[in-house]
């Protein structure tokens, strides 16, 4: 029985190194746009670095085409949060502890520090969709998310993705 389960795991692998990029990239860029997915982001970018790192690849092409895969999600999230974001901001705030006075500290701090912000929010896991969504809705303006975003995505996907290479090759 073990070793069917082992054969059945090699055989799962194989395809997924046989498709990396198509799966990465799909996953990231539905991911991006607010799919509700099972698995997180970064995890998925762990692993397409580590499945790669395997077969001795190097996470350039990767790299490169998740970031634009990310790109449209980004972009799109932002604008529906300055669309419509802000009635839903008063709305629900206060129901998970972002109160007026906390949204204002938030457009402060990101009035202050919105690319370097925007940069380490991105890379924290858990926190990605409220980077899109957030400065949208708080009325950020679009030229410096979009220096902030795009410097963002560029270290959160070498952060994860190298991680995984690196594991890759040492495995």
């Amino acid at each position: 029985m073990w070793d069917s389960i082992v054969q059945a795991f090699n055989s799962a692998v194989i395809q997924l190194e046989a498709n990396v990029y198509w799966l990465t990239l799909s996953y990231l860029l539905f991911s991006e746009f607010g799919a509700p997915l099972p698995i997180p982001g970064n995890f998925v970018l762990v692993a397409g670095g580590f499945l790669l790192g395997r077969q001795g690849d190097l996470p350039i092409w990767l790299m490169g085409l998740a970031i634009l895969a990310l790109v449209p999600g980004a972009v799109t999230m932002f604008w529906i949060g300055r669309r419509g974001g802000l009635p839903l901001l008063n709305r629900i705030g206060p129901k998970i502890g972002l109160s007026q006075r906390r949204r204002d500290r938030i457009v402060g701090w990101l009035e202050r520090r919105a690319v370097l912000g925007l940069i380490v929010i991105r890379i924290l896991p858990t926190f990605r969709l409220g980077t899109t969504l957030i400065p949208g809705a708080l009325g950020m303006p679009w030229p410096r998310f979009a220096l902030g975003m795009g410097c963002g995505l560029v270290a959160w996907v070498i952060t994860y993705m190298g991680l995984g290479y690196a594991m890759g090759l040492f495995s």
